[in-house]
């Protein structure tokens, strides 16, 4: 325990060192691969005891009389044993190598540290022409800050987007406007990017407004002094880049702002949702993107001398307009691009660019990175391989809701402080939080049962850029695939690929997770060799998650139930139509999804061994005939799409269940169809 708190006391600190020192990174890593090993092993003696549980019958007497005529607990527990200590031993080393790097202390627990490293303080000044494609925002800002008809004395507008979008340029932009000056008497810009520190603010405010910032004051006299300074004055205050998320905090600040004039206006720039619905006083302001001809306009007055960008050559537009594409209006990482277009002259240097991903050029990643990984570094260490875990999606991939919760929660990554919380519940607060700093954008709601989302083309690429080789979006010829990675995503499908590179694809033998990420629902070519499945699931006995749909399977290798740390596994749309007996051992599994298996007819007899099954999803097996005995005893299970009622005399079938079954699954919620109710 002592090693554990010692790394963890460091951890910090090493996770920012790692960006300059490649020793702390390789350290990083090597401490990563002994928590997934840890991780491994204590899920090994855990479902080693729910399995003999399980086939106990949870019967005392038979686990003694099997415990003392038998030798494979004793040689189990001897085994487990030296394991344990191979690993403690393990995490010595790695906590002692930690001294070579002068690694510094952190004082207070990681998920409340605050970090104070931030962008380079902002002012109030662009100059016009720096401003492209802003002009309907400009506007709109600048009416609702004319717009004098309201309830309060003073309003507040908040300006969301991510970053790079622009927000503090608009807001400069606004603030020179020559009708804005004219009708304010006071105007104050502050960047509060860092800390959130009211009497901080309090004090920037008075000087600049005074010309004099206070020195030594205690906060009621700073108060006093403030709301002075503001008394019946109509004022235009700026607060740059807005992080804090504490309502409470907000409106200790908002209740010293509130003496203006009528009239006066405060306005936010945050790239957080949940800062702009805690703080605004009037509607906030989506900021987008800028459209393809902005975006172009934009990038000629970067990557041109002034004049040159009127005689451009038409080979280099259609480059130029191909590369704009990339960086999907975001101004930020227009004028990078165009930074270094500027230097570069021919067609084979502009088709570089446009070929290259925007991450692997370094003066791309250098700038663009560092603002958007900006917000990353703000997120509470829980979000942070959650969001990293989204990097498996491709780009533009609309994501379920649901499903990637349940991926979550099969990964270990949803973590309840108190037991009477639902891990899906928490894991719903953890998206909504993501959602909120603007790290998903909604695409489309399903009926309104399932929602979709989707990520920024630029958010997509700081996933994949904190997630480095963890997570493997796997390329058509599985190049990409490295040793050490833990998650796999596919986002194609060839018939021939995985027999063609299962001899790469097995290197990676430690992955927990291997997901089918295509848009398309069932794939129009044959079958998965059944040879091929069988390699895959005897190499890859470490899975978390497994998605094997729509492979037109006709069956599944009966070598699935030795996945012991399954916890998610998704059949749906194939032909199979009968299930191995074997899925039963896998005791941990708790997404079970069989839907469009148009074929299947029966469900596992021994269904109740899987005790921690919470969604079933059967949804379209439409050949299904009756439901198994002891689908009861899944008192945990929380989905279940379909409940067929056998057309046989009740009574007529001993692994044949009725709707008795439903009785003690009291925690069933969300759409349940009952066939041959009649």
């Amino acid at each position: 325990m002592n090693t554990v708190l010692a790394i963890q006391a460091v951890l910090q600190d090493a996770e920012e060192q790692q960006v300059e020192n490649h020793q702390v990174k390789h350290w990083l890593m090597n401490l990563r691969d002994a928590i997934y090993d840890a991780d491994d092993l204590l899920s090994e003696f855990t479902t080693h005891v729910l399995q003999q549980k399980v086939m106990d019958g949870d019967k005392i007497v038979k686990k003694v009389r099997i415990f003392f005529s038998s030798s494979k607990p004793l040689v189990f527990g001897l085994e487990m044993a030296r394991k344990l200590k191979a690993m403690r031993e393990r995490f010595n080393d790695i906590s002692n190598d930690r001294d070579q790097f002068q690694l510094k202390l952190v004082g207070c627990p990681l998920k409340t540290r605050v970090v104070t490293r931030g962008r380079d303080q902002t002012h109030s000044f662009v100059p016009d022409e720096e401003v492209i494609g802003r002009e309907k925002d400009k506007q709109a800002i600048v009416d609702l800050l004319l717009d004098f008809d309201v309830e309060d004395n003073v309003s507040f507008i908040s300006i969301v987007g991510i970053g790079g979008l622009g927000k503090t340029a608009l807001a400069q932009y606004v603030f020179n406007d020559e009708k804005v000056q004219a009708n304010f008497e006071l105007k104050i810009w502050m960047c509060v990017s860092d800390v959130f520190d009211i009497k901080t603010i309090v004090e920037m405010i008075i000087g600049s407004t005074t010309g004099r910032k206070p020195k030594n004051l205690d906060m009621d006299p700073l108060q006093n002094e403030l709301r002075r300074t503001l008394s019946q004055k109509k004022y235009l205050l700026v607060l740059d880049d807005v992080r804090n998320e504490d309502s409470e905090n907000w409106c200790n600040l908002k209740r010293l702002l509130m003496g203006g004039a009528k009239g006066s206006k405060v306005v936010i720039t945050t790239r957080i949702n949940i800062v702009a619905e805690i703080t605004s006083t009037i509607s906030s302001y989506f900021l987008k993107g800028l459209s393809r001809d902005q975006s172009w306009s934009l990038l000629k007055k970067m990557a041109f001398k002034k004049g040159q960008e009127t005689v451009i050559n038409s080979n280099l537009e259609a480059i130029g307009m191909d590369i704009i594409e990339k960086c999907q209006g975001v101004p930020l990482a227009i004028r990078t691009i165009g930074k270094v277009l500027f230097f570069k002259k021919t067609e084979d240097e502009w088709l570089y660019i446009k070929n290259t991903k925007l991450t692997d050029v370094t003066q791309l990643k250098d700038s663009i990175m560092p603002v958007l990984k900006l917000s990353y570094n703000y997120f509470p260490s829980h979000l942070k391989c959650c969001f990293a875990y989204c990097s498996l999606f491709p780009k533009d991939y609309l994501i379920d809701k649901l499903t990637l919760i349940q991926l979550w929660i099969s990964q270990g990554f949803i973590q309840s402080s108190e037991e009477s919380h639902e891990v899906e519940h928490v894991a719903n607060e953890y998206f909504m939080e993501l959602l909120w700093r603007s790290f998903f954008q909604e695409a489309k709601e399903d009926g309104g049962m399932n929602r979709r989302f989707k990520m920024h083309d630029l958010i997509h690429d700081l996933a994949h850029y904190v997630s480095e080789t963890d997570c493997i979006l796997v390329d058509s010829n599985a190049k990409n695939v490295k040793e050490k990675g833990h998650h796999l995503s596919f986002p194609f499908y060839n018939i021939s690929f995985f027999e063609e590179n299962l001899s790469t694809l097995v290197k990676a033998n430690k992955i927990r997770t291997f997901i089918l990420a295509y848009n398309k629902w069932k794939y129009d070519q044959g079958p998965i060799e059944e040879s091929t499945l069988k390699k895959l699931i005897s190499t890859f006995r470490y899975l978390h998650a497994l998605d094997l749909h729509g492979l037109n399977m006709r069956m599944l290798p009966n070598t699935i139930g030795t996945l012991m740390h399954l916890k998610y596994l998704d059949l749906s749309s194939n032909d199979i139509e009968v299930l191995p007996s074997s899925i039963t051992k896998l005791v941990n599994l708790q997404t079970l999804k069989l839907c469009q298996c148009k074929k299947l007819r029966e469900l596992m007899v021994d269904i109740q061994k899987l005790v921690n099954l919470k969604h079933l999803d059967i949804d379209g097996c439409e050949n299904l005939t009756h439901m198994p005995c002891g689908l009861g005893q899944l008192t945990s299970l929380q989905t279940l799409t379909l409940f067929v009622v056998s057309k046989d005399p009740v009574g007529s079938s001993k692994h044949c269940g009725g709707l008795v079954e439903l009785n003690k699954l009291n925690d069933l919620r969300g759409k349940l169809e009952i066939k041959n109710l009649a």
